[in-house]
């Protein structure tokens, strides 16, 4: 079977995390969001994957190339073209994309998925496709009950007592709320889809494509399967899906390593002073990791590896990339730590540079790379 992952967005609402990296490349327990895809796709017998990039695209090309070691077959559709060496990203929007895709090749001739590449999922597409294949419609859209009280997050859907969707809401108010069913960003599209998406256009799914669909009463469907849907499309959601990574809250997912103790995993090569720190589970701690004396870490936390804390430190509900250090006396609760930059994930961050705090933390690889300088002067 055929898949799509939109994945040319820019990723706005991660920032600062995606001023370095594209949005399905941000870490969950140390893993790329889109690994975690990719595998659901294969074990739901996905095979041929088609992925959309635009932003920083090369750091996901180069990291899963043509897919062998996931056991699947992926390539890559560019939004943007390379000047003086560098991509432009040009992103085409959802439904752009795919127009784009197919106008390549012809690659969607059976039924389809598409798939935001931003969201943790457990969806069983066997009963999704199995649903689709058993309405007459030209496409599913994967739904999800919410509480009414969050509604305002997402687009609503509105469906008739067949499952027909007859309308949508954008963000509604909540007073205002048509129903608490959501639309999650997945479909399945049949291939007759394609002929309503306009050519070499910027173009949406959601606010475009499907709301033309119901204009010409075209039908289609909304399948809410039980499954969890876990979005990672904000920094507050990121810090919110590692720290549920942590607490065993991700469905078939735990955290990698050895558990030394009960709910707290440690990589290998770590030099950790265990008799003179104190940690409160649950604690994800990655490889090669260093943890002075006096050091409390209250969980639910997760330290990347080649991270380095020194003496003193307090961390609670803290989420830290790897290659990063944290020095004496400093005491951080309900923060994204990375070697750049220190970041609320429910509001502001700061820059290590250019607000001039490399005294709390830093990138742990400095010493290293001085006293390589150094060994180089020597070498002279």
């Amino acid at each position: 079977m055929k898949a799509v992952i939109l994945s040319g967005g820019l990723g706005t609402r991660v920032q600062p995390i995606t001023f370095n990296m594209p949005k399905p490349m941000v870490p969950i327990g140390e893993k790329p969001l889109m690994s975690y895809i990719f595998k659901v796709l294969k074990d739901n017998g996905f095979s041929k994957i088609i992925v959309t990039v635009s932003y920083k695209a090369d750091m996901i090309e180069n990291r899963y190339q043509t897919g062998e070691e996931q056991g699947l077959n992926i390539t890559y559709a560019l939004e943007g073209t390379v000047v003086n060496g560098e991509i432009v990203a040009k992103g085409l929007g959802s439904a752009g994309g795919l127009k784009n895709v197919h106008n390549f090749a012809n690659f969607f001739d059976e039924p389809f998925l598409v798939i935001c590449g931003d969201a943790l999922i457990d969806v069983d597409f066997k009963t999704v496709m199995d649903f689709h294949k058993s309405h007459d419609g030209v496409a599913t859209v994967v739904c999800k009950e919410v509480p009414k009280e969050d509604v305002y997050r997402y687009g609503v859907v509105v469906t008739d007592e067949n499952s027909k969707i007859t309308s949508f809401q954008e963000k509604p108010k909540v007073e205002d709320a048509k129903s608490n069913i959501i639309n999650t960003g997945i479909y399945i599209f049949d291939p007759c889809v394609l002929d309503y998406i306009p050519n070499h256009q910027n173009y949406d799914i959601g606010s475009e494509l499907l709301p033309l669909l119901i204009e010409k009463n075209i039908p289609f469907y909304a399948s809410a399967p039980s499954f969890q849907w876990i979005d990672v499309g904000s920094t507050a959601d990121l810090f919110e899906a590692n720290m549920m990574l942590v607490e065993k809250k991700i469905n078939n997912v735990t955290p990698y390593g050895d558990e030394i103790k009960p709910n707290i995993w440690t990589g290998i090569n770590c030099d950790i002073d265990f008799e003179n720190i104190e940690i409160i589970p649950p604690v994800y701690i990655g490889n090669s990791v260093s943890i002075e004396k006096g050091s409390k870490i209250i969980g639910p936390c997760l330290i990347g590896s080649d991270t380095i804390i020194k003496k003193d430190v307090t961390l609670e509900k803290v989420l830290i990339f790897s290659n990063t250090i944290i020095h004496s006396n400093i005491k951080f609760k309900n923060r994204i730590l990375t070697n750049k930059y220190i970041v609320n994930p429910y509001g502001k961050y700061a820059d290590i540079e250019e607000d001039n705090l490399h005294f709390l933390i830093d990138d742990a690889r400095k010493k290293d790379i001085e006293n390589k300088k150094m060994a180089d002067i020597v070498n002279i």
